[in-house]
């Protein structure tokens, strides 16, 4: 049986500071198959790497090293690359849920919101080593977010530009931009993300035109990841990181896992690799 892809979830969110290109060098140094990254556009039109579509207060500091309040929760879409390059989110807020949450990371002063074109290169040299690219966009108009056929085309742009586009798969809960990246340029993978509790079939993902299906823990049972790779899609699973729950998809055969503790992954592929010597 073939190995999936171990995947760091924004880079390994539970052992580096999430979206960073520190975490994304040690994913790539530490030999995992590659990184998820989520990517919008900013005011001036720039890729940068960052989850929330506005600042969070439990992850940002001001050039000052101050945490910023809920009142500062500004748009990523209302803020330049440069401005945005201002914030410190190296290390989450002590005390946070956030920080509860990831308290086994590795803090590191300093860290940007990187561009996309900044982590292409900081993992070139790490032969295989594949990115997992988010298309970023809020389908709630309440939401700032850039249009999805914008964001697409910027990206898919940057990705020739850096000549990556082999090494990358597109990702995304908006179809809306996937499908357009999938028209402008038609050899780039695409595989639909869809949400946890949505009662999304493999059929529908193959009838929008995705090359994989990229599902929550709790929607890949056996029988939807056969009827998935019956229909020709890749299936990779989000955000596992129990051991357990690992070790099940591993048996289903699925092509991609992507997790906030790659390490728990690589250990427990090694060991099912590992020769029975009895």
């Amino acid at each position: 049986m073939t190995a999936p892809l171990n995947i760091a979830h924004r880079g390994g969110a539970q052992l580096w500071p999430e979206n960073t290109l520190f975490a994304f060098e040690s994913a790539a140094k530490a030999g995992y198959g590659g990184a998820e990254l989520d990517v919008q556009l900013t005011r001036d039109d720039r890729l940068v790497v960052f989850h929330d579509f506005a600042l969070k207060p439990e992850l940002c500091r001001d050039s000052h090293g101050r945490w910023i309040g809920r009142s500062e929760r500004t748009p990523i879409r209302n803020l330049s690359l440069a401005q945005l390059g201002a914030f410190d989110v190296g290390k989450p807020k002590p005390r946070s849920l956030y920080a509860r949450r990831h308290r086994r990371l590795t803090p590191r002063d300093g860290e940007r919101m990187p561009a996309l074109a900044d982590v292409i290169a900081a993992v070139r040299s790490i032969e295989h080593f594949r990115l997992f690219v988010e298309l970023k966009t809020s389908s709630d108009r309440r939401v700032p977010s850039a249009p999805p056929q914008a964001l697409a085309e910027a990206v898919v742009h940057e990705l020739r530009a850096r000549d990556f586009l082999d090494r990358t798969v597109l990702v995304g809960f908006d179809w809306t931009g996937l499908i357009h990246a999938k028209w402008i340029e038609p050899a780039i993978p695409c595989w639909f993300s869809t949400r946890r509790r949505a009662r999304v079939s493999p059929h529908t993902v193959k009838e929008a035109g995705g090359d994989g299906w990229f599902c929550p823990l709790d929607r890949a049972s056996a029988s939807a990841v056969r009827q998935a790779q019956a229909l020709g899609l890749r299936v990779g699973v989000w955000t596992v990181d129990r051991p357990r729950d690992q070790h099940r998809l591993v048996s289903l055969g699925v092509d991609a896992i992507c997790t906030d503790r790659p390490d728990r992954l690589r250990q427990l592929i090694e060991a099912d690799s590992a020769p029975d010597i009895r």
